[in-house]
């Protein structure tokens, strides 16, 4: 949040002081409100600091007391976010930042929470509050001038003293600080019209130097703590606005040839290495640079030598795409080793180096439109002759155009024996960034090794304070254990598949490690990881079992074929880019046992990578199928009306549902006797018999919630949202002012008016794919949308809007859906019952 200007003087403490706690309960209540189960926690923490500091005896205290009543504030349903005891106390501290004393703030004062409204209603205020913004005195313009233009004086902001703001953030200083729940959309298409009225009648009473002057003013640097934490400045700010979230590869290919099953590449590539690091991003700005990992978090001062060599006067003003990797001595360490340095100071005598790869913003214009074949222009012929080993812009090293697959592989062979390397991304030459979407559907990832999860079996400490350990795959089978020599750990069977040596990763016999292999290989009736190196200490809590080394050495890494069988079912899977494969597997309601694919494809082979992908899908296979059984069986149940049973109930099975007897019992009565009891669709009687229980209702079909989108520019140049789900479509309207706007909604949770529509009408296809439906009520709906260019959470909500009901669109900075208990299954919007509001006011 901006601190500045007006509030600079002998009551800035209190000024900050009240900003600061408005805006620490604003996030907690709202937070808590729209999510009661991630955030009722954070707010129960909020209203005790409400009750501390009301209790207190200082300054701060008597001000709140103006505002919060006392009954309220101690309230037992306050601590619920949902009552309206804690929607009160909201309020009532929301008036307190808008309407106290201790903000010098003419605007808020005199207006309360409509100030964004009365800007966007009379353009005359608007440039009032832009002259308020960009002074640094407390003289307004003469009431002359004013009435020159046939408008009113500025009677407002006369004596306050301004803000002393950049022109170019004043659109975002009135959505931070005035913008809460209200429709924020046209702040910044409105401010040109403004700012132009603005100088022509400051011209009556000024000259052309003095307008000059006034719109160059530089924000003053002061220093202004609020609460405990330092305020951003702006230069900060303003690097934190342009932040770009960064592309990474949709493919990922094994063998060269995996290339041909991709669509829609021009056949000129840029190979580049994917070094072995942490994204970055650098902005520089005004002599100022800002270091910024993968996901905003400001590393700049950790980063001080690479700063000053990007402050150099031969770099002007950019934004770079990089890699910070961590060096020991100029031996490049792993990606944890950097992580650890970054945030533990684990190594003290270690350097850090950036590695570029990429151009966002030159000399204040953005490349994220201009093709690749451009950006990487840039980067050879006017940046890479400053290149130094902290700051290091591409080379032939390490960055390489080639317009054949041949010689794809041949630069990413090269390439890959780099030390830095953990593969090569290729790139098409014609790609530009995709905004608001982290997957780039023109870039394709090719690393050299395979990631495996391990159980430590045994470790061993060098003298050199290394770590070396006996790693292992498992639990085994009890056929798996008898075919192969397996070792103890806590009552389980492990298979050793060998060692992982040196790393500074310290960890416990049994912990799990993530490794690196080049090749698994397998020995006698074993098998052995070649090349083992350490990278992180996953998330997980088992290591990879056998078949997932018995599919990866077999073939060279490439997919198993087998027959067919009865036994064995082949199920499609598929991660919605690669394609599809299928898996061979057999079934019961226990588990699968995996023996392969059929075939070769690209599918198959990210699937042999990512286990968890096909686990999933085989599991929601297996909940339909399980779903369609006990839908089967209660019917059967409830049409005989007596107590039948396990093998007559078997019986049934085997007739009417044969193939789903096979797959969830294996045709083993003894299995769906344990099957039956662990649902309570049925009741279990004396005589082993069952009956249906008819106070349970069984859904037809598991509901997925997933359906398909489109996203289309109108012909009047707004969007629709068009939605497919069960067979229905339906389509939202939202209003944007200019092709930027589509950024602020995907990529800045901008919010934009919107309404449901009957009518769409396209110009042209922005993007398309898979939609999940979320929360579905009256007033409220949720969706998660994952397509070629955007992947994010979207959400529609009814909001008062100068008074009258709107809906506003926005997209959610924290991705989780809601608890689905909130789901009232209401996703056709037709049905909504605000389905007549419109974007229009009246």
């Amino acid at each position: 949040m901006v601190m500045i200007g007006a509030f600079v003087g002998k009551d800035d403490a209190m000024t900050k002081r009240v900003l600061d706690f408005y805006e620490d309960i604003r996030y907690k209540y709202l937070s808590a409100k729209e999510d009661p189960k991630e955030y009722a926690k954070a707010w129960k923490e909020a209203v005790r600091k409400i009750r501390d500091d009301f209790d207190d005896l200082g300054d701060f205290s008597s001000a709140l007391k103006d505002y919060v009543d006392e009954d309220n504030v101690f309230n037992k349903e306050v601590d619920n976010p949902e009552s309206n005891a804690a929607e009160r106390l909201y309020h009532s501290i929301k008036s307190m930042r808008y309407k106290s004393k201790e903000i010098n703030d003419p605007f808020a004062k005199q207006m309360g929470d409509k100030v964004v409204a009365n800007l966007m209603k009379e353009p005359s205020l608007y440039s009032m509050f832009i002259h308020y913004a960009i002074r640094a005195h407390a003289h307004s313009i003469k009431e002359s001038s004013w009435e020159a233009h046939d408008l009113k004086p500025d009677l407002l902001t006369d004596g306050a003293k301004g803000l002393d703001l950049e022109t170019e953030d004043i659109p975002l200083y009135i959505i931070e600080h005035y913008g809460d729940d209200v429709d924020t959309s046209r702040v910044k298409s409105k401010f040109k019209g403004a700012f132009n009225l603005l100088r022509k009648v400051f011209l009556e009473e000024h000259t052309e130097k003095d307008w000059d002057e006034l719109v160059a003013i530089q924000l003053k640097k002061t220093k202004m703590p609020i609460g405990n934490k330092p305020d951003v400045k702006s230069e900060d700010e303003k690097a934190k606005i342009d932040f770009i979230v960064p592309n990474k590869p949709m493919y990922r290919i094994f063998e060269i040839d995996d290339i041909k099953e991709l669509k829609g590449f021009s056949g000129e590539w840029l190979v580049q290495e994917k070094f072995d690091g942490i994204r970055i991003q650098l902005h520089k700005s005004n002599k100022k640079v800002k270091v910024y990992t993968y996901n905003e978090k400001d590393i700049t001062d950790k980063c001080k030598d690479i700063v000053e060599k990007l402050k150099q006067k031969r770099f002007g003003d950019m934004i770079l795409d990089a890699e910070l990797i961590l060096y020991d001595k100029n031996e490049p360490l792993h990606r944890a080793d950097t992580i650890a340095h970054l945030f533990k100071n684990k190594y003290q005598d270690a350097e850090l180096k950036a590695r570029i790869f990429d151009i966002m913003n030159h000399d204040g214009k953005s490349l994220l439109d201009s093709p690749l074949q451009e950006r990487i222009n840039i980067l050879f012929y006017q940046l890479s002759p400053g290149s130094s080993d902290l700051l290091n812009f591409p080379s032939k090293k390490n960055t390489r155009i080639a317009d054949s697959l041949k010689e794809v592989e041949k630069y990413a062979d090269s390439i890959m024996e780099s030390k830095t390397a953990e593969g090569v991304v290729i790139k098409d030459l014609t790609s530009t960034y995709y905004i608001g979407s982290k997957k780039n559907p023109k870039w394709i990832k090719w690393k050299k090794y395979v990631d495996l999860d391990v159980i430590v079996l045994d470790k061993r400490k060098t003298k050199s304070n290394l770590y070396s350990y006996k790693v292992g795959v498992g639990p085994l089978t009890g056929e798996e254990a008898r075919e192969h020599k397996g070792q103890e750990h806590e009552g389980k069977t492990y298979l050793p598949v060998g060692k992982a040596l040196n790393t500074k990763e310290a960890v416990e016999i049994g912990s799990i490690i993530r490794v690196k292999v080049d090749e698994v290989k397998r020995k006698g009736k074993g098998y052995s990881l070649y090349s083992a190196k350490v990278i992180e200490i996953p998330e997980v809590e088992s290591p990879e079992k056998l078949i997932t080394l018995d599919l990866l050495a077999k073939e060279g890494r490439k997919s198993l074929k087998y027959d067919v069988q009865d036994a064995l079912i082949k199920y499609t899977i598929t991660d919605g880019v690669h394609g599809t494969a299928d898996i061979i597997a057999k079934s019961d309601f226990e588990g699968f046992t995996i023996y392969g694919f059929e075939g070769d494809s690209l599918m198959a082979k990210n699937a042999l990578v990512d286990i968890d992908m096909w686990k999933e899908q085989l599991t929601e296979i297996m909940k339909s199928k399980t779903s369609d059984a006990r839908m089967a069986i209660k019917g059967h149940l409830m049409e005989e009306d007596k107590p039948l049973t396990v093998k007559e109930i078997f019986e049934f099975c085997r007739k009417s549902i044969p193939e789903l007897t096979e797959k969830i019992w294996s045709n083993d009565v003894n299995k769906l006797g344990s099957w039956m009891n662990d649902y309570d669709d049925f009741i279990r009687e004396p005589g082993n018999k069952y009956v249906a229980n008819r106070d349970k209702l069984t859904k037809d079909k598991e509901d997925t919630k997933m359906g398909t989108f489109k996203l289309v520019v109108r012909k009047d140049d707004n969007l629709d949202l068009i939605i497919n789900y069960k067979d229905e479509t339906f389509a939202w309207t939202i209003d944007i002012q200019d092709t930027e706007d589509i950024y602020n909604l995907f990529g800045k949770a901008g919010k934009f008016p919107a309404e449901i529509t009957t009518k769409t009408n396209s110009k042209k296809l922005l993007d398309k794919g898979k939609i999940e439906l979320g929360v579905q009520k009256d007033g409220y709906h949720e969706y998660r949308i994952n397509g070629d260019k955007f992947e994010t959470r979207l959400h529609f909500r009814v909001v008062p809007v100068k008074e009258q009901d709107k809906w506003l669109v926005w997209t959610g900075f924290k991705q989780e859906m809601l608890d689905s208990s909130e789901d009232k299954g209401l996703w056709d919007i037709s049905e909504d019952s605000h389905k007549k509001l419109t974007m229009k006011f009246a």
